[in-house]
């Protein structure tokens, strides 16, 4: 008889050890590097890593109809459109210059106030507030 050695392969799936497994398991597969790089992108506009947001895509695959989807995908990119208006440079500029200072200003009933600049929403907040409405009917 001959003593015939059967070589496993170390990249074959151990299904026992996956059905064992308290934690986490990584799944890997090849892609093209454009669907790659659309994925990243959309992870990181909703603030998820890589590995979360594609992990939430396959457990809700059968949940979310093509349409809820787009409606989905069409909030998203409305929010983030508005995101970078508010967050542009004119504001990120003026808060690198006036940060934990305290500015006074003339709010709208032209009363002063004043306000410690700790966030870039407190420049928006300033600039939005200086602002003398028209009362004219």
């Amino acid at each position: 008889m001959t003593n015939i050695s059967i070589k496993q392969n170390p990249k074959a799936l151990n299904i026992e050890k996956i059905k064992s497994s308290k934690s986490k398991v990584t799944l890997g597969f090849k892609c093209n590097p454009a669907l790659k790089l659309e994925l990243a992108e959309n992870s990181k506009k909703l603030g998820l890593t890589l590995s979360e947001y594609v992990e939430n895509l396959i457990c809700n695959y059968d949940k979310i109809s093509l349409s809820e989807k787009a409606a989905l995908t069409e909030i998203v990119n409305a929010q983030s459109k508005k995101i970078k208006f508010y967050e542009n440079d004119i504001l990120t500029t003026f808060y690198k210059q006036y940060q934990n200072q305290d500015v006074n200003y003339l709010n709208t009933k032209n009363a002063s106030v004043s306000l410690k600049i700790t966030s870039v929403e407190d420049i928006y907040t300033i600039l939005i507030n200086s602002f003398k409405i028209n009362s004219k009917k």
